[in-house]
């Protein structure tokens, strides 16, 4: 569920694909080889404050002018930097180091792994902290994820199942960092919906 195959302790990992976009990826390479760890914090920033931000578009009320909330976005982008940018880096250094390959069989392991593991406990994670940010007591943001940590895990059973399937076995190396930021993205707008779900705004 996440941003996908990098880095963690100051140097990129064997796993980390390279992005052949023009200046752009040079550009990016080019950070991710000699400052691998603030590349991935900037980038799981960027990541989740931009899904927070379509979030907010696509659940605004239509009879109000639209005002984003800068707190929100900011809550979204301090969680991506540490789910986003440092825990899920190493997380799936470490499926790649003792699941390698692209074969049926490997591909299978590493989706069911990632699915028993982060898929609850990972969005369990993310659900409590953004619920806290916004305002909750610990025990409530606790108690609020409790809530909706099963259609949330539902949810991510059937995005993140399929996405890593196609990531893992067939989407090229080059594209996995754009189609997976895509995804990330897009999960973030998610999460965000829910950790404000019947919060006074």
């Amino acid at each position: 569920s996440l941003l996908l195959l990098a880095s963690f302790g100051g140097k990129a990992c064997f796993a980390l694909p390279t992005l052949d976009f023009g200046k752009l990826g040079q550009l990016y390479n080019t950070a991710v080889k000699t400052r691998p760890f603030a590349t991935y914090c900037v980038q799981g920033a960027l990541v989740s404050g931009a899904g927070d931000v379509a979030s907010q578009v696509l659940t605004r009320c239509k009879d109000k002018p639209m005002k984003l909330n800068g707190k929100q976005i900011y809550h979204a982008a301090c969680t991506g930097v540490v789910f986003n940018g440092v825990l899920l880096p190493w997380y799936y250094d470490k499926i790649q180091s003792l699941i390698p390959g692209r074969t049926p069989v490997m591909v299978g392991l590493k989706v069911a792994f990632d699915q028993m593991l982060w898929g609850y406990c990972g969005n369990f994670g993310v659900l409590t902290v953004r619920r806290w940010m916004e305002g909750a007591t610990f025990n409530e943001a606790v108690q609020h994820t409790r809530a909706e940590i099963w259609p949330v895990f539902r949810s991510d059973l059937v995005v993140w199942t399929t996405y890593n399937s196609l990531c893992y076995g067939v989407i090229p190396k080059s594209y996995q960092p754009i189609s997976t930021a895509v995804m990330a993205a897009a999960w973030t707008a998610y999460i965000s919906a829910v950790s404000v779900k019947d919060l006074e705004r």
